[in-house]
């Protein structure tokens, strides 16, 4: 399948190759959602709403135009499932899954489309990777629904092995859909278990493929790489910051921890903080937190998860080398050094172009929402909104299903463009030819 795709799209660059997959995949799954096998008849799912949905299901963000549970049909559920899945793990990683399995040789134009979709630097060790992947996927995924389908049981019965099966493949892959309705998993708000579980497979989702096989191998955090101390460090900081500021802000707001237990207020903090910056799980609606914790929570959205792994956002190294870069130069340093190793400064480069490149096209999905807004919402609301999309958290402050056709248009586009990363995206229609020509330098001032 993957030569046939090289075949036609031979002239193609990669990075555009990618986004032809993720887009066609897309499109496929609007037009399965609209057969009627997949509804259920309570409402008509038009194509802009299947393609919503089924670009927020492929990007693992979790917004969503439909009711999963009332909506659509078992069929419908398990296409849906299976674009969760797909969408975690990646077009790529799916295409070579499926070469391997035919016994094919993986070629190195292959190998670079792996490499190019995970942003890695070298295309050596891809196949072992891809397996890898795969494995930890299939075992973390299967351990939290087998933990999660006990519990379900003793309320739903033969259901509860179906919803804890795909609640675990919805959280480790950090979409954030869900089949208990609109509420989400507030209904296990005080239940500790299923909080628990939802919690570390959305974090095993959330810190990366690269990062979990180095813990796996190395077992000691000196033995670690640079890449997997920043990140488990990273995880650690914003995880803890976000369930602080849901603690101090929320803990006595009675529409959301006011009546909890000490215990279930950390629990539920450190829930809503984990998934602010992964998958959108929500245990209390999003709109009752008070409007400074939902300024927190869109930098925790735009922040995001660990590279190589299942989520969005600009990635944490990203905001942790901007962090040490600025602290350096503050300083009068000039190396970025942690953990006595010194950052590369083509990383720095890189973490500072792709914040600058997403901090505009966020910018740009917010001014165009309230530009073809037609109902008057407010700046925070669309703002939040629009951030959530471009970061693929899903959380939403309730105007998802309120959107004109234009405005939902522009959040797939959003949703998309977050999915596919913006280094993709540069690879995709980027020159990159090297100039002959070298011009004299010059001082510019600057601040």
């Amino acid at each position: 399948m993957i030569q046939s795709l090289l075949f036609v799209f031979g002239r193609f660059q990669r990075g555009m190759l990618i986004l032809c997959g993720f887009a066609a995949f897309m499109l496929l799954g609007a037009l399965l959602l609209m057969l009627p096998a997949a509804q259920t008849g309570t409402r008509e799912i038009g194509f802009i709403d299947a393609l919503f949905t089924s670009v927020s299901a492929v990007s693992v963000t979790g917004m969503s135009l439909i009711n999963m549970k009332e909506d659509l049909t078992l069929f419908g559920q398990i296409l849906m499932l299976f674009m969760i899945q797909v969408g975690g793990l990646g077009i790529m990683t799916i295409m070579a899954i499926m070469g391997i399995s035919a016994g094919r040789r993986i070629r190195l134009q292959e190998r670079l489309l792996i490499r190019d979709s995970f942003n890695l630097q070298t295309p050596s060790g891809m196949v072992l990777l891809v397996r890898k992947i795969i494995a930890m996927t299939f075992f973390i995924e299967f351990i939290s629904g087998t933990l999660l389908s006990i519990h379900f049981w003793q309320e739903m019965g033969f259901m509860g092995i179906y919803y804890g099966y795909w609640h675990a493949v919805s959280a480790f892959c950090n979409c954030g859909l869900d089949l208990f309705g609109n509420g989400g998993f507030s209904p296990f708000a005080r239940d500790p278990f299923v909080c628990a579980v939802v919690i570390v497979t959305m974090v095993l989702g959330g810190i990366g493929f690269v990062v979990i096989d180095d813990v796996l191998k190395k077992r000691s955090w000196a033995r670690l790489s640079l890449n997997s101390k920043m990140v488990l460090s990273a995880e650690l900081f914003f995880t803890v910051f976000g369930a602080i500021v849901f603690f101090i802000m929320d803990r006595n707001n009675p529409r959301t921890m006011g009546d909890m237990n000490l215990f279930m207020e950390i629990l539920n903090s450190l829930f809503m903080s984990i998934s602010s910056r992964l998958a959108g799980f929500t245990t209390f609606d999003i709109v009752d937190v008070s409007i400074s914790t939902q300024l927190i929570v869109m930098l925790l959205m735009f922040t995001g998860s660990a590279p190589v792994s299942t989520g969005g956002g600009v990635r944490t190294t990203t905001v942790f080398v901007m962090f040490l870069s600025v602290l350096s130069w503050i300083r009068g340093k000039q190396d970025v050094v942690i953990f006595h190793k010194r950052i590369d400064e083509r990383s720095i480069s890189k973490a500072f172009h792709i914040f600058t490149l997403s901090f505009a096209l966020t910018f740009l999905t917010v001014f165009l929402l309230l530009l073809f807004d037609t109902r008057g919402f407010g700046l925070e609301e669309v703002l939040f909104e629009g951030v959530s999309a471009f970061s693929t958290v899903g959380f939403s402050v309730g105007l998802t299903d309120k959107w004109n056709d234009f405005c939902k248009i522009i959040l797939i586009f959003a949703m998309f463009i977050g999915r596919i990363g913006v280094m993709t995206l540069v690879l995709a229609f980027a020159e990159r030819h090297q100039g002959q020509i070298r011009y004299p330098t010059e001082n510019v001032v600057i601040g």
